[in-house]
């Protein structure tokens, strides 16, 4: 083979691996660098991870709510059931849709407001699921305070949820509350501590600036990081 001929085939097989779809790094493709320089090689020691997913066109990782509508008329229809059958006098409270247990259907959370829900320490957190026949209640917390919080953990098929409680003579503190296959933490005060500083991803489903509401779902929430 001649040199001309040499030099147009090395050529053409240089081209190929800039232009293919193999993420490669070989001398020169990135715009003509010399030998030896940031071009060259294929890094094997860079101090940036390697980001798998899906991604944002900044490089960060999508992250997907679970938080969402919820139907107003099921969800407010099976608000008041419940008080009734608690004997409870009609009173605010705060809500948000979420997709607690995986199954693409959104649960209800529903932090009930007012003096027949709610102590010095906190309220009563409800957790309602869509049945055929509508929502049901599944778990009642007592002794809750906002935010409530959704974590990436699972317990038991579904997500813990972080909240605050306390107040009065005992101190406020973020604690985590799991399902234990049947329904969530019985009450707040009796749960460990997570502490503020603490790397726990979640997203605010219900925030301490979010209005009451008697019947009206809340939309969602941004993800947010833990208040500090």
């Amino acid at each position: 083979m001649s040199r001309a001929a040499h030099k147009i085939t090395a050529a053409n097989f240089r081209l190929v691996l800039c232009t293919g779809g193999v993420a490669l790094l070989v001398a020169g493709c990135a715009g003509g660098g010399a030998r030896g320089g940031p071009s060259a090689g294929i890094a094997t020691n860079s101090a940036a991870p390697v980001q798998l997913g899906a991604s944002s066109a900044s490089g960060a990782a999508i992250r997907q709510s679970v938080l969402g509508p919820l139907d107003d008329a099921k969800i407010a229809r099976a608000i008041e059931n419940y008080r009734i059958s608690k004997k409870r006098a009609k009173g605010p409270y705060k809500i948000a849709g979420a997709d607690l247990n995986g199954d693409g259907v959104r649960e209800a959370i529903v932090l009930f407001q007012g003096k027949d829900w709610c102590a010095r320490t906190g309220c009563s957190l409800a957790i309602f699921q869509l049945f055929e026949r509508g929502f049901k209640p599944i778990s009642r917390t007592v002794r809750v305070k906002p935010p409530v919080e959704i974590a990436d953990a699972v317990t038991n098929m579904y997500r813990d949820l972080l909240v605050q409680t306390g107040g009065g003579p005992a101190p406020e503190r973020r604690v985590r509350l799991q399902f234990s296959g049947e329904s969530y933490s019985r009450n707040a005060m009796l749960q460990s501590e997570v502490p503020l500083g603490s790397l726990v991803r979640t997203e605010i489903a219900i925030d301490v600036a979010a209005s009451p509401s008697d019947a009206t779902a809340s939309a969602p929430q941004p993800v947010s990081a833990p208040k500090r």
